[in-house]
């Protein structure tokens, strides 16, 4: 990553924070819960922001949300949306997810969210692995953001489970920050265990 890359990353995040866009918590170490369904066991402290990229997601950063994001898509029901719709342009799609939807179908969801704007997505690797206590999948990707041309390596491990999608992912430059906190975010993948129901 360039020196210039970074200072525009370092830019748009002071402007989201003095725009009010973003309100931080901290996530200190231990077991976590997260929308009452999802448990995670966190080995480092993370600072969670609130509607940081205009949705509910949970999201984690180490170095702020426009560098690295670690997010949790917790028990999404039949036809709840990955992320909003924005109304422009027109005529976009909905990110549903469906209840009888397979791996790969479920990460083509978040090819066209990381590709929304103009960004690229490369899938580089789709696999079966365990998660969250059980059969899930793994998968790889690449993004080229648009509005800064950073490139992102990214992580996701998913499963669904009694009809409802839980998704974790990690994403960060490939370049100096992926690679920093990527055992972290894989060790709260492992962690994570199905907590909730209903």
């Amino acid at each position: 990553m360039t020196p210039r890359s970074i200072r525009r990353l370092a830019a748009a995040f002071v402007v989201l924070l003095a725009a009010g866009c973003a309100q931080v918590s901290h996530v200190q170490t231990g077991d976590v819960v997260l929308r009452d369904r999802l448990t995670v066991t966190v080995d480092k402290a993370w600072n969670q922001f609130e509607s940081a990229l205009g949705d509910n997601v949970p999201t984690w950063t180490q170095d702020g949300f426009t560098v690295d994001a670690l997010r949790f898509y917790v028990g999404l029901a039949d036809g709840e949306l990955i992320a909003p719709t924005p109304s422009e342009p027109k005529g976009q799609q909905p990110l549903a997810f469906k209840a009888g939807m397979r791996p790969a179908q479920i990460v083509a969801l978040f090819e066209t969210y990381y590709s929304r704007g103009g960004s690229t997505f490369t899938l580089d690797n789709l696999s079966p692995a365990p998660f969250a206590g059980g059969d899930g999948f793994r998968f790889e990707f690449s993004s080229i953001r648009k509005h800064d041309e950073v490139t992102l390596r990214g992580i996701g491990w998913g499963a669904v489970r009694d009809g409802r999608l839980y998704v974790i992912t990690y994403a960060a430059p490939r370049l100096s920050f992926f690679d920093r906190h990527r055992g972290s975010a894989e060790a709260i993948a492992r962690s994570a265990r199905i907590t909730g129901k209903g």
